[in-house]
This record gives C-alpha cells, structure tokens and sequence, in this order.
C-alpha cells in the first residue's frame, strides 16, 4: 500500500548530518562515554558515539529494526574513526580546503541549532492545535473505511467470499488473512483514494457501504476480499495523522519569519554592484 501522506522535507536544516558526518572525522579525541563496544587501532568507541546517531533517527524507521540499524551505525562509526585516525596522519587541520568545509559545515550547524531553538519555542502542540483547527477544511477528503483478508490464490479468496459477511468478517480476517492487518481483523482504517494501489481503490469505493464486495481484487500483494464498513465525502484525519505534515509548514513559516525579523532589526548595506535577490527567487538556504 501506499503511504498516506508525503512529508516535506525542512529546508533550513539539510545539512545537519552532512555537517556532522564531516566534523566527526575531524580526529576529535573524545571517544564517547558508556561502555567500549568496538576498538580502532586501540582507540575505544563508547555506546555514547552509536546511541547518538541512533537518536537522529526517527522512531517509526527504527521500529522493528534496532538491532540491525545499530550494527550499521557502528560500522559508520567504525568508518568515521578510521578517517578520523588517517587525518591526523595527514596533518589535514592544516589544509586550506579542510578549514573552508569546516567553517562552512559550523556556519550551517550553528543555523541549524538557532532555527531548532526558535521552531522548538514557536511550534508548540496549542499551535499545531490552531494550525489543524484553522485547517480543517482544507485537510478534508473522500474516504472509505474498510476491511481486508489477503490470501495468496484466487481460488482461496474465492472460497473465502462464500462465507464472508459484515459480522463474521474480523474473526475470518484473524483466521485466514496473511495480510500485517489480520490481528487487527483486517482493519485498514480511513484512506483516500490515492493512499491504495488503483485496483484495490476501484473496489472500496464502488462497493455499498455495509457490505463485502462481490469479487476478490487481485493487487501485487496477492488476492483481497474487501468488507466496506464506511464512506465519508468529507473526511477530517485526526491530529496525530497530519501532525507531522502541519509541523513541517509551521517550521518552514516560523523560519521564513524570524528571518524577516532578524533583517529588518539589522543594518544590512550591500557593496556596489550588489543588490538583494529578487523577493520572488529567494536565494537558496546554506547546505541546499
């Protein structure tokens, strides 16, 4: 299936991790706190400098999946101080491009901190309340509500389509679905349109409301028996379904502005033959 939503992306803070990837192989000498889990030419690593990447991550990447995405940071960790220990080899502190990208990668790091403090501050959960609030209408939908049993074959969706109806179909879910919805007896929740592969799409919308549609849907995922449970011209997703969306725009407005703000409170002169950039092309931010 689909995702439901697409996320933008904040622009102001791009170049985190590009920026800390290369000031952590600068050869800084402290190795983190917590236990050693590897060592490097007999330098140790401690938890500390794996858990900190860990935390960079977000938590719905990582679900399921800590113990592999952990053997890969430290192997990335490994990576970083292997350079770490060969830049202090070649003495490349000393280097006229080194010092450029470190002065450009702390440039962009100290925006990043400053533009984190101010969203942190600004975007707060009555404010996201207000966004969502103020945007209901505009965040409505077409939506269906329904359930389904995936199995391999047509001939077992077939068999399944014989006995299936509105009350029994949760229990018939849990017993013979092989979809990641059968312990939850095929519940799909709300979804547009677009959140669901065009075949099965056809069939939840055009099937009544109460009742299982009269064909399997056969999609990539095998075959479907699909229950409609409900159908909303004008569906409001709740907060926690949006948040992150209507976090992004606020972050983006909250830059945009401060911005704005820190101009006008300062004295900006340009040299002959500079000029601003035209207010309908900004310039891109630093690490874009």
């Amino acid at each position: 299936m689909r995702a439901l939503l697409n996320k933008p992306r904040h622009l102001l803070l791009l170049g985190s991790v590009a920026a800390a990837a290369l000031l952590a192989a600068c050869g800084n000498d402290d190795q983190g706190t917590g236990s050693t889990v590897a060592t490097v030419n007999g330098s140790a690593i401690k938890e500390s400098r794996v858990s900190e990447q860990m935390g960079q991550i977000p938590q719905e990447l990582l679900a399921g999946r800590e113990a592999d995405i952990k053997r890969q940071i430290l192997d990335r960790v490994i990576d970083q101080e292997l350079v770490a220990q060969e830049a202090k080899k070649l003495n490349i502190s000393a280097d006229a491009d080194y010092q450029n990208r470190l002065k450009m990668a702390t440039l962009q790091l100290q925006a990043d901190a400053v533009m984190a403090r101010k969203i942190s501050e600004t975007v707060t959960p009555q404010a996201l309340q207000a966004a969502y609030d103020a945007r209901r209408a505009q965040l409505t939908f077409p939506a269906v509500k329904a359930k389904h049993i995936l199995v391999p074959t047509e001939a077992e969706a077939l068999d399944i389509l014989k006995i299936a109806t509105p009350q029994n179909f949760n229990e018939l879910a849990k017993q013979r679905s092989k979809g990641p919805s059968a312990n939850n007896g095929g519940d799909l929740g709300w979804f547009r349109r677009e959140a669901m592969i065009p075949e099965f799409a056809q069939v939840a919308f055009s099937t009544p409301v109460g009742t299982v549609a009269q064909q399997p849907v056969k999609t990539q995922f095998g075959w479907h028996v699909v229950l409609v449970e409900a159908r909303n011209d004008q569906y409001v997703p709740p907060l926690e379904q949006v948040e992150q969306q209507l976090r992004q725009e606020l972050a983006q407005t909250v830059v945009q502005g401060y911005l704005t703000e820190l101009r006008k409170s300062s004295t900006i002169t340009y040299a002959d033959g500079q000029a601003p950039a035209p207010a309908e092309a900004p310039a891109p931010a630093a690490g874009q």
